[in-house]
């Protein structure tokens, strides 16, 4: 089993691995936050709950445990409605620079506006180019889920659109950073070695 796929043996929760932050940016990891995004599977879900998510910024470097501990006690399903809302969308904005295509408007339009409720209710304060969530937002829902979509408006404006990839097995998003920007797989030791394999066997 590819070690993106993998998840907790102990709980119903995804056991975050180095594996699942292949993106380059978190804007692309968050868009990554599924098992399979080109082909979906019945269990497809990586963020099934507040404790996933929380999990998730630590494993990113996005938050420390303090932080990560506010997120995954957040009450209520409409909080992790929202991320999966939130994900989809950027997931959607970014598969089309991956296709060279522009992103539909309304996707753009619902990034910036949930951007701007964190910065206009002064959740959310600029850090060079990255968004920093004051300490005492992390209990927050609506000052979390700013903060993830001003991550991505940042991406749609820094990110070098000619370098932005979308894998061809899983869908996942990644920069491209190699020297020749020829890398085609979001990992070799998941989606690229699946192929050699399916390959291998198409000839025996």
């Amino acid at each position: 089993m590819p070690l993106k796929r993998l998840r907790s043996l102990s709980s119903d929760h995804t056991a975050w691995v180095p594996e699942h932050f292949i993106g380059g940016h978190p804007a692309l990891d968050l868009a990554n936050a599924v098992f399979n995004r080109r082909w979906p599977e019945e269990d497809n879900e990586l963020l099934k709950s507040a404790r996933d998510i929380g999990n998730w910024f630590k494993a990113s470097g996005l938050a420390d445990a303090r932080q990560a501990g506010a997120v995954a006690r957040i009450p209520g399903e409409a909080f992790v409605e929202r991320v999966h809302a939130l994900r989809e969308v950027s997931a959607r904005v970014f598969g089309a620079i991956a296709a060279g295509k522009a992103p539909a408007m309304e996707a753009l339009g619902f990034l910036f506006s949930a951007a701007a409720s964190g910065l206009s209710a002064g959740d959310i304060t600029p850090n060079g180019a990255r968004p920093e969530l004051s300490p005492s937002e992390w209990r927050h829902p609506d000052a979390v889920t700013a903060f993830l979509a001003l991550l991505s408006v940042e991406a749609f404006f820094t990110l070098p659109r000619e370098r932005l990839r979308s894998c061809p097995r899983c869908g996942w998003l990644f920069l491209d950073t190699s020297r020749g920007g020829k890398r085609r797989w979001c990992s070799m030791r998941t989606c690229g070695n699946r192929e050699k394999v399916s390959r291998h066997r198409e000839h025996d």
